[in-house]
């Protein structure tokens, strides 16, 4: 709602801006670009601590979510010809960076928890639960076949030769990803290509750990 009543503000005084002056003050367009900034940069301060707050702990897609919508709304400036939308991004960026970097730091530490408390045990789905399907489609995101490591019972179960951890670092890495597409933009491409590979490499060895040290949980499955 604040978004919204913001960039719908600010367009609105620039809609009347054009329409008193009629382009003919061009000395007076600085002043509509300076007020414009200020409206950005105490918006940004009020968005920052909803959505940005020091210590938070709010869930994947969140934070993408607003800051999708912030832009979208900034884009209603451009039918006045003034797109704003890097001066947003540049008082954004502070927020997003901490946010990516809090966010790449949970998987890590999931990673690892889950890895410490690993069995490799074929993952179990119910046929009617739904849940294959719902890996199915997110695997192929990645160009995954699920079924290569599908075993069908002959009763209504499935299982799946991947272990809780890897499935649950797949699902979680891939809410990351697509928070992280939302909060995009150049400033922050170098963060999220490290990101990316210390995540996966991260896992990779956490795996690797895993093969040598975890032990066979016990199989009942007769």
């Amino acid at each position: 709602a604040v978004v919204s009543t913001q960039s719908t503000g600010v367009a609105a005084v620039g809609t009347d801006f054009k329409a008193v002056f009629n382009n003919t003050e061009t000395g007076c367009l600085p002043a509509y670009v300076a007020w414009v900034e200020s409206e950005l940069e105490w918006f940004v301060a009020m968005f920052s601590r909803q959505v940005f707050p020091q210590g938070s702990v709010v869930g994947h897609g969140v934070a993408g979510e607003c800051v999708a919508i912030a832009l979208k709304h900034a884009e209603q400036l451009s039918s006045n010809g003034l797109d704003m939308r890097f001066l947003l991004h540049r008082l954004l960026h502070p927020g997003i960076a901490e946010t990516l970097k809090r966010d790449h730091i949970q998987i890590m530490e999931a990673s690892q928890l889950r890895a410490k408390e690993e069995y490799w045990k074929k993952v179990q789905y119910s046929r009617q639960s739904g849940e294959t399907k719902q890996l199915d489609d997110l695997l192929k995101t990645y160009n995954v076949d699920l079924s290569k490591y599908c075993v069908t019972a002959g009763d209504d179960r499935i299982y799946i030769t991947l272990s809780h951890s890897v499935i649950s670092f797949v699902r979680s890495f891939h809410s990351y990803l697509q928070d992280a597409k939302k909060m995009y933009n150049v400033r922050v491409k170098k963060q999220l290509i490290d990101s990316i590979t210390s995540c996966l490499q991260f896992q990779a060895f956490q795996l690797q750990i895993c093969g040598v040290t975890v032990p066979i949980a016990p199989d009942d499955e007769s």
